[in-house]
């Protein structure tokens, strides 16, 4: 299957060269572990758009930092009809003209439109950004002028008037949450870090790693991350509508043994409302929860914890609110569903090499999608398992990022 056509960013054009200038400039460690992701890389995800499901993922020589590119896909949706027996096949959308060595980060909206950012690779320490509401035919650009966190949700969306931005942790960025309108080149920081840890010390809780944002259907901002102590998620309101407000600890209870750690994994809201995915523990102990919130996260309601027996490897977000996961075993992954209201589900085991399984609209199916090399294999799940429906030939830009060979950067 063929890239569809799309027009160069008209604001990133620029920023893909100096990019790959800035890349030329540094130097890499080849990734211990290439599968499932390499170390720093955001996870593989699938959320639901107006239209259809998005997933990223990466590609290419995954034992390499040089040639491993974060790759961005539309399936377009069955509608309210089903599918009549024919899923509709994954597209390549990538946006063309940026180096995608830092991974793809991607927030939908209502609205139909899909916001994407860039991770930073290399030398690169700002993460250019570019909206499509067209499926990905057509993309606009901008520029963050900090590091984009290599999380699954560290960009959210409210329509074009407000969008949020994590940046990247120290060394890297400063850490804090930035936002904008619908001008995706003009940022301002809303919350700093500092004023996040201040409000979750008032709660008794040590604050860790920033992980997500998230915009409610009513406009309050709200960021998550680790927390130790508190005996809650560690969710925070720091604006209503883009407006900076006092930081307040807001995440609903997760009772558990002092000292440990309890990590916000994805945070997005919905028609529904507020969607999180909980873990507390490490390894083999770690256990999950979903939090649901229709009150922006005023109370919760919180399902009964998944003993997940390994580390969440990748998560998919479906229409209902609930979460589509993956666990490292150690032999392969496991997978798991969840949607509110209902209990742990565990799905017959996954494809060797599923980067992520990705939930369709109401009529369409699970599938397990596979990426290797510059290929990528799609696995639906049936009454019998799971079976081959789609092999798409991604044009990998193997050698387009180099280390500094002869270089003038």
């Amino acid at each position: 299957m063929s890239r569809p056509s799309r027009r160069l960013l008209s604001a990133v054009g620029g920023v893909a060269a100096l990019a790959l200038v800035l890349a030329s400039c540094g130097s890499s460690t080849p990734a211990a572990d290439p599968l499932p992701v390499p170390a720093g890389l955001p996870p593989a995800q699938a959320l639901p758009g107006s239209g259809g499901t998005w997933a990223t993922l990466t590609m290419g020589h995954r034992d390499d930092p040089l040639n491993t590119f974060g790759e961005l896909f539309h399936r377009a949706g069955c509608g309210a009809s089903g599918c009549g027996g024919v899923e509709p096949p994954w597209t390549l959308a990538t946006p063309p003209g940026v180096a995608s060595n830092g991974g793809i980060m991607i927030a939908a909206d209502a609205d139909g439109s899909l916001t994407a950012g860039f991770g930073v690779s290399l030398a690169l320490r700002f993460s250019p950004l570019a909206t499509t509401t067209d499926a990905g035919s057509v993309w606009s650009g901008g520029i963050l002028p900090v590091a984009l966190a290599p999380e699954p949700d560290a960009l959210a969306t409210s329509g074009p008037t407000q969008r949020l931005a994590l940046a990247a942790p120290a060394p890297v960025g400063s850490g804090g949450v930035l936002v904008a309108g619908s001008d995706l080149s003009t940022w301002s920081r809303l919350a700093a870090r500092g004023a996040v840890a201040a409000a979750a010390s008032s709660a008794g809780c040590a604050l860790g790693t920033l992980t997500a944002v998230a915009v409610t259907g009513s406009g309050a901002d709200l960021v998550a991350g680790e927390c130790s102590g508190g005996g809650r998620a560690g969710i925070f309101r720091i604006g209503a509508s883009g407006h900076p407000v006092a930081v307040t600890a807001t995440g609903p209870p997760v009772p558990t043994p002092a000292g440990t750690v309890v990590g916000t994994l994805r945070l997005v809201s919905g028609p529904g409302g507020l969607s999180a995915l909980v873990a507390d523990g490490s390894g083999s102990g770690t256990r999950l929860q979903l939090a649901t919130s229709t009150d922006d996260a005023a109370t919760w309601t919180v399902a009964a914890p998944f003993a997940a027996g390994g580390p969440v490897v990748s998560t998919a977000v479906d229409g209902s609110g609930g979460f589509v996961v993956l666990v490292g075993r150690p032999r392969g992954v496991a997978a798991a569903v969840v949607a509110p209201g209902t209990g742990w589900r565990t799905l017959p085991a996954p494809p060797t090499g599923t980067a992520v399984i990705a939930p369709a609209d109401p009529g369409g199916s699970l599938q397990a999608l596979v990426p290797s090399g510059s290929t990528l294999d799609v696995d639906q799940l049936g009454p019998t398992g799971w079976s081959a429906v789609q092999a798409l030939d991604v044009p990998v830009q193997y050698g387009s990022t180099s280390a500094g060979q002869g270089s003038a950067g």
